[in-house]
């Protein structure tokens, strides 16, 4: 069904209710029965399929495992600290405080006192170096591994409320980036009553009679099927328990699949929904219309979503040919409308861009008489030119056919313009602003190779998300660092840092970058190895940034009200990042029946 279709469905009363089924079909027998209203119903973020897999394996760390994305970050896991992200304000939660020796050589983490395992085990810096360390030395498959020997050298345990982080280099941004950003940094601590002796590849972290996954958090396991997932409240929580936070409202959270834009917004018209995957906007405006309890991040459209620090771009495999080209990467460059592919793809709701620096840092960073805007604005690369197609392809010895193609030694360029499914609005206007400019675009099909093939490097160019800067400019200018490269067939360690691109000049500014803490004097180290990066970065054009991604978070207010806002900010509103357990924890129920 498309946009159109949906609106024409929803605006016309004759409501689809996919949802009564789903949820009716899906109840199990020996889990007690919760009213609505007691009951915070979420879908997991984005695309997903129809049924949920891994039911039983819930290990938080496993790439291929997205328990922790999706839901054991908001019940069972809790985080060290939490950031607002719109502030930059740290929210202490397991741990009260951290401090930095003067070199950056170690962090010293001081743990909230009384903080409990959900079977009773106290909460310990055991559990920190234990789990901090057992990443460090564990296989690729495990997220924050490579990371993880990159930085730590070793964990010391103070004592059991005190435990320091002693690093391999500087690291003035570990603790914030992995322990504390509340953002995709999904790393819990593990406890190690649990965990000791376990291969940490294969453990499942499931047992249901052995009261397992174990974690801090507010919620328990207590079903788990391929049609929905519920967490039951633990009225045993530490937090309330020693004082640092009510219980949490609503007693059960239940995740269900939804596989499709369309099925989303049919459940929040029918309030069975509370949250979760985001609506394109006028799946959003139509539901809107027929629920008025159904909000967004702002007011009013078109731009009713949040930043989310990611933007769209189109990746180049630097490893293949003509890719590697940059006179062929800038040429596309100037093929591409910004803000015709906002218009047509998103209806004017994201924000054209040309560098993955997003609006959560630009206030500080990229305001008038920035240097980094300065650079920016020299090489003006949101600015359409045909002339300048020409240029650059003539450059890199194409010339157009009879056909009018752009084509070398008697062979048409092909673009094969590929992108996951939860980007595919950019697919058919970028596509056809290559064709216009006389390239032999192609619409690759739409299909779930994405992901293997951005990693080992099998394609050409792809339109992917590039998450970076939230609070500084090196949290995306990092990404091009060779240290992310892997050749043709060997994955890499980070979708995101996925051009392949090597230039030692660039990584020695990143080195220096990474050693020392963010500053915005334009006359510090900092600020002028980040511009000399970010002039090389444009002048090299691994990628071509596209659209800012804000997302219609969308909530629904008829059973729970305390949803984040541009009125309220006090969490970014996604509920795949760590500090969306803030939000749970902010809930209030309306009372409505």
């Amino acid at each position: 069904m498309n946009r159109a279709s949906l609106r024409q469905l929803l605006l016309g009363g004759a409501i689809a209710l996919l949802a009564a089924p789903l949820l009716a079909s899906t109840a199990f027998a020996q889990v007690a029965d919760m009213p609505r209203n007691e009951t915070l119903v979420l879908t997991p973020w984005g695309d997903q399929p129809a049924q949920f897999a891994n039911t039983e394996n819930w290990h938080p760390y496993l790439s291929s495992i997205t328990h922790q994305r999706d839901v054991m970050q908001i019940t069972i896991n809790e985080a060290l600290f939490y950031t607002n992200l719109n502030d930059g304000t740290l929210i202490p939660w397991q741990a009260e405080s951290f401090e930095y020796a003067p070199d950056f050589m170690s962090a010293s983490i001081k743990l909230r006192d009384g903080v409990e395992w959900s079977d009773g085990t106290k909460f310990t810096a055991d559990d920190v170096k234990f789990t901090l360390e057992a990443v460090r030395d564990a296989p690729p498959e495990i997220g924050g591994s490579a990371a993880f020997k990159e930085w730590i050298k070793d964990v010391t345990v103070v004592d059991p409320l005190n435990v320091t982080i002693n690093f391999n280099k500087a690291a003035p941004r570990f603790v914030r980036d992995f322990l504390a950003l509340g953002h995709e940094n999904h790393y819990p601590i593990l406890p190690k009553h649990i965990w000791e002796g376990q291969d940490i590849a294969t453990f499942t972290n499931y047992d249901p009679a052995k009261g397992w996954p174990v974690g801090t958090g507010a919620y328990k396991l207590v079903s788990t099927t391929n049609q929905q997932e519920i967490f039951d409240r633990r009225d045993d929580w530490w937090g309330a328990k020693v004082g640092f936070q009510d219980l949490p409202a609503p007693k059960r959270i239940t995740l269900v699949p939804v596989s499709s834009d369309d099925a989303m917004g049919q459940l929040h018209i029918a309030n069975q929904i509370d949250g979760g995957r985001q609506l394109l906007i006028g799946t959003f405006e139509a539901a809107r219309a027929q629920n008025d309890k159904l909000s967004s991040w702002n007011p009013e459209g078109p731009n009713w979503g949040a930043p989310d620090g990611c933007d769209y771009s189109l990746v180049f495999n630097q490893m293949r040919e003509p890719w590697n080209d940059v006179n062929v990467r800038y040429a596309l460059n100037y093929a591409i409308d910004r803000a015709a592919i906002n218009d047509i793809g998103y209806e004017g709701g994201q924000k054209p861009v040309t560098f993955a620096f997003s609006n959560y840092m630009a206030g500080t960073w990229l305001g008038e008489g920035s240097p980094l805007k300065a650079v920016l604005d020299k090489y003006n690369l949101d600015n359409p030119d045909p002339a300048k197609v020409e240029e650059y392809m003539g450059k890199a010895g194409y010339a157009k056919d009879a056909n009018g193609l752009w084509a070398k030694d008697g062979k048409p360029l092909t673009v094969t313009v590929r992108t996951p499914a939860f980007i595919q609005p950019t697919l058919a206007p970028l596509t056809q602003q290559f064709k216009n400019a006389g390239f032999d675009a192609v619409q690759a099909p739409v299909d779930d190779t994405w992901l293997p093939d951005i990693q080992s490097g099998n394609f050409d160019t792809m339109i992917f998300v590039h998450c970076g800067s939230l609070s500084e400019p090196l949290e995306t200018l990092q990404h091009y660092h060779s240290k992310f490269a892997r050749p043709l067939g060997e994955n890499i360690p980070n979708a995101v840092a996925a051009s392949r691109y090597m230039n030692p000049e660039y990584d020695k500014l990143i080195d220096a970058m990474d050693a020392v803490p963010a500053d915005t004097d334009p006359n510090s180290e900092y600020m002028k190895n980040a511009v000399a990066a970010l002039d090389i970065a444009l002048r090299d054009l691994p990628q071509i940034d596209l659209l800012e991604e804000y997302h219609v978070v969308t909530f629904n207010n008829t059973y729970w009200t305390g949803w984040p806002s541009a009125a309220d900010p006090y969490v970014a509103p996604y509920t795949p990042w760590e500090a969306f357990n803030v939000v749970i924890h902010n809930l209030k129920p309306t009372g409505a029946p």
